[in-house]
């Protein structure tokens, strides 16, 4: 479960908090859920891209992280259902003396014995690079950098499919960010016209607290943007350019 401090009732009471306004329905659940639900999709996508560069990056993107085997049919792996952005390359294992995959070595049918085949010494993991479309085609119809099971290419076929080569590999690992939910502010509206939080018909967020900073800092943009009160706007840019924000 996220950390209280990026759910989604004390987040808006932080906002509201630095622009000293009441909760009230001039920022509304609905401008206010959809503005979280574009943050996360655009920090997600960041995230993905920096994936692993830094350890914050690892971090604060962990609640989305998915790891599978994939069988190769056809030639293809089918990524997931929830697939939504690919961390890193993904990967095979091939025996050290580069004479093909491990199968024969090992069973390889979940991602803790893909990681004992490589304890055991007999494996290595090897990435397959993803390529351009034409680049693969050139590759694989190269008489002398032709890919091999110890330098695996890829390129994706499909918005959910990876075409591999050499065509004979049996199963790749795949690190990916999986599609996240759309949160949901559940209200009771109040006589006086104003709202409370219900927990009861609200989609929580996902995010772990290692979110808040990068979560708070664009919702403080996006609350000062739909105000139109350009003093926060200003404020937050500076605080932002000093990192105290």
């Amino acid at each position: 479960m996220a950390n209280e401090k990026v759910q989604l009732d004390s987040m808006l009471r932080s906002v509201l908090s630095v622009a000293n306004e009441e909760q009230s329905f001039f920022y509304s659940p609905k401008i206010y859920q959809d503005q979280y639900n574009v943050v996360t999709s655009l920090l997600l996508s960041k995230l993905s891209k920096l994936y692993p560069s830094e350890q914050w990056v690892i971090d604060t993107i962990d609640p989305f992280v998915e790891k599978v085997l994939i069988p190769v049919t056809n030639g293809y792996i089918q990524l997931p259902d929830n697939y939504r952005d690919l961390l890193g390359s993904p990967q095979i294992a091939v025996k050290k003396d580069k004479s093909g995959e491990c199968s024969e070595a090992i069973v390889i049918d979940t991602a803790r014995e893909f990681q004992l085949s490589n304890l055991k010494g007999k494996c290595e993991k090897r990435p397959v690079i993803i390529v351009p479309e034409a680049e693969f085609a050139l590759r694989t119809t190269s008489t002398y950098n032709y890919p091999t099971h110890w330098n695996p290419i890829g390129y994706f076929s499909g918005k959910k499919q990876i075409t591999v080569c050499p065509f004979d590999i049996g199963k790749v690992e795949v690190l990916y960010a999986r599609q996240e939910k759309q949160v949901v502010y559940g209200y009771i509206t109040q006589p006086d016209d104003t709202f409370l939080f219900d927990l009861a018909t609200s989609v929580l967020s996902e995010w772990s607290n290692a979110a808040f900073d990068p979560i708070f800092k664009a919702l403080i943009h996006l609350y000062s943007a739909y105000a139109k009160d350009g003093e926060l706007q200003n404020w937050a840019i500076l605080l932002t350019q000093h990192g105290i924000l």
